[in-house]
């Protein structure tokens, strides 16, 4: 079951770690906001800034230690080497399961990190897609597209599904015109010549 659009609040938290995929976060970052999503930042390793996989510098980031995460309709895992962060901070691994099996919350992972969720038994009887080379045994129903959302779950493949899994993001929290408006906006459909 998808969350209903009216029950959200607009608020996403992002978390950050030194090697995430740089593409799998602005991407995601940069098309929520133009949706008038709010996007915190949170660091899984409580420092200020996170450096890229390719040494792209992030910064002022939220630290994870004492963040609100009740306030946001939903948690996003960008991938990369970042997701090893994620997968060994147990306040993490806490929100992803919070998240996924809270059907007034929405979880999104990608790549490397959309395997996490499938590690803690969240795909049971669910579909989704990760990274091929990190897919296991999850219980669920592995898809080999570029995103795929079932009910409050939204994975995407990898950095080539980073703007179907955005616009995947923005279709659950916004719904599906505003996702359109966005992708008009953003010129991902054209505009027709006149």
């Amino acid at each position: 079951m998808i969350p209903e659009v009216n029950d959200m609040n607009n608020k996403v938290v992002m978390m950050m770690a030194d090697g995430v995929e740089e593409i799998e976060a602005t991407v995601p970052f940069d098309l929520m906001w133009e949706a008038g999503l709010n996007v915190d930042l949170v660091s899984a390793q409580n420092k200020s800034t996170a450096i890229g996989a390719n040494g792209m510098v992030f910064a002022n980031l939220k630290n994870l230690k004492g963040y609100d995460f009740s306030a946001n309709d939903t948690l996003v895992l960008p991938g990369g080497a970042a997701y090893q962060v994620f997968l060994n901070t147990p306040e993490v691994l806490e929100q992803v399961k919070a998240f996924a099996q809270n059907p007034q919350k929405v979880l999104g992972a990608i790549c490397a990190s959309a395997s996490i969720p499938g590690m803690l038994g969240l795909y049971q009887g669910k579909k989704y897609t990760c990274v091929p080379g990190l897919n296991g045994d999850f219980g669920g129903t592995y898809e080999n597209v570029h995103s795929v959302i079932d009910g409050n779950l939204v994975t995407g493949i990898s950095v080539g599904g980073a703007f179907d899994f955005a616009f995947n993001l923005i279709k659950v929290l916004k719904g599906e015109a505003e996702m359109k408006k966005v992708q008009e906006n953003t010129c991902w459909i054209l505009p027709k010549q006149k």
